[in-house]
């Protein structure tokens, strides 16, 4: 942009030129400045904006398919497969038997085996749960040692 002279010519024809070819600058400079704040509110609508994937005709697509699958299901007449295998269940595999186990039971005693209405109660089932217990090595301390010999 062209800077004002110190000074202001006394001429009114020159005065206008001059006012004329500022507001021509001006009118280039608000173009640059709509056409940059256009290209920015572009970009942040690509960026931030809402994204869609619709195109016209896609749909057609899907029940092309569904109609594929359609008259596939029609062709074939045949049951349907059984499974021959069996799913593993999950939860953690049996402990090995090569591990040495320890039972402990517990049980109420023979005073406590009696219900409320004064009959003998009876055993119902067993609940079991095994448990890995790990000892760690043992530490001792081994103190050597020797008598010196001496030439006396």
């Amino acid at each position: 942009m062209k800077s004002l002279p110190e000074t202001l010519p006394d001429e009114t024809n020159v005065l206008h030129k001059m006012v004329l070819d500022y507001q021509s600058t001006v009118d280039q400079l608000q173009k640059k400045l709509t056409w940059y704040e256009e290209q920015f509110r572009l970009l942040q609508h690509k960026r931030f904006g809402t994204s869609s994937e619709k195109c016209p005709g896609q749909m057609e697509l899907v029940n092309e398919a569904e109609s594929i699958l359609d008259s596939l299901k029609q062709d074939d007449s045949d049951p349907e497969e059984t499974l021959s295998y069996q799913r593993k269940k999950p939860g953690r595999k049996p402990l090995s038997r090569d591990i040495p186990r320890e039972v402990i039971r517990y049980e109420l005693p023979e005073a406590e085996r009696v219900c409320a209405c004064g009959h003998a109660l009876h055993e119902a089932g067993e609940d079991k749960s095994e448990q890995l217990e790990i000892i760690p090595a043992q530490i001792k301390v081994i103190f050597t040692g020797r008598k010196p010999f001496s030439s006396a």
